[in-house]
């Protein structure tokens, strides 16, 4: 007999590009924002209008972008308030925000104004890194801040940028045993690309900090989706935000198909467990289109791993 599949949940992004946020993290240029009371308008008039065309259907409003609880109260209801009529048993909302604006107060708020879903813009678990990015606070205030919210009941989201000045492997190694530890529901991961007109351009541009080479950002997520997958994690992001435009990143390791370009990073690790070098490698089309695609990105990288196999497809 088969199984009915849990209702997928439609999700209507609105986004409030850092609005709220107080930090001057050296990655990132909060001044590109304009029209900020127009675009509130408009979102949250299309998030209402999504609402009320599916009724009956799990939804989801999701406000991105921004540190929503670092907002002012009167802010944050604004932003909400249209959506109250809409609501029901179907809906909840979603927030990002900044770790230091997380307390008992704000949860209680959350509870009371539908939010479910709480995504904490960690974004590193290193004391050395956080402070090197200019974050404002370190790793017991991050882990302090993803608890607090799972133990209010809230679905917990953590966002990390693997790639920021100052990591190192032991770095990568203490963020993998902090996410275990927290084990949030949901988990984004944003390898750091370097945005036009940020402190962190002219770090780059001076030689005082170097990015993720591709290569090596598709290895760190790639290893991200093997914890989560052990951890039973849900990995929802890899790649840079939705928001931002190619034409805005100087550097790093973007590409359109990121996510496609870990999945071969996955797939070459796996026959590299199944075969030796020099053998000869079935491949379904699924798996074949992986490794050639991209102009053969992955082909050229499972040769070089697995000298003188030979690829056949089944």
């Amino acid at each position: 007999m088969k199984r009915n599949k849990p209702e997928a949940t439609l999700i209507y992004p609105v986004f409030i590009p850092m609005q709220g946020c107080p930090m001057h993290c050296i990655y990132c240029d909060q001044y590109q924002i304009t029209g900020e009371a127009e675009q509130d308008g408009a979102d949250v008039a299309g998030a209402r209008e999504f609402l009320l065309r599916n009724k009956g259907r799990k939804r989801q409003v999701a406000f991105y972008g921004g540190s929503f609880t670092a907002l002012s109260q009167k802010h944050r209801e604004r932003l909400i308030q249209p959506l109250w009529e809409a609501l029901d048993g179907h809906c909840s909302l979603r927030i990002s925000t900044h770790p230091l604006y997380i307390d008992e107060g704000i949860l209680r708020w959350c509870k009371d104004w539908w939010i479910n879903t709480i995504e904490l813009g960690i974004q590193d678990f290193s004391d050395e890194v956080l402070a090197a990015v200019g974050r404002g606070y370190g790793f017991q205030d991050a882990k302090q801040a993803a608890l607090m919210v799972k133990e209010h009941g809230f679905e917990l989201g953590i966002q990390l940028m693997p790639g920021l000045p100052g990591w190192t492997m032991e770095s990568i190694r203490h963020n993998h045993t902090a996410v275990r530890a927290i084990k949030p529901h949901l988990l984004r991961i944003y390898p750091c690309i370097v945005i036009k007109g940020t402190p962190l351009e002219r770090m780059w541009q001076e030689g005082r900090y170097q990015a993720l080479e591709l290569e090596e950002a598709l290895a760190q997520s790639a290893d991200w989706q093997q914890l989560c997958d052990q951890e039973g994690i849900r990995l929802i992001k890899l790649g840079i935000p939705s928001n931002l435009a190619p034409s805005e990143i100087t550097a790093g390791p973007w590409h359109p198909a990121f996510g496609q370009l870990v999945q071969a990073e996955l797939l070459v690790r796996s026959l590299q467990r199944q075969y030796s070098p020099g053998s000869t490698i079935l491949l379904d089309k699924n798996s074949w289109n992986l490794i050639v695609a991209h102009k053969g990105f992955y082909h050229k990288i499972l040769m070089n791993r697995m000298p003188g196999c030979i690829l056949v497809r089944q």
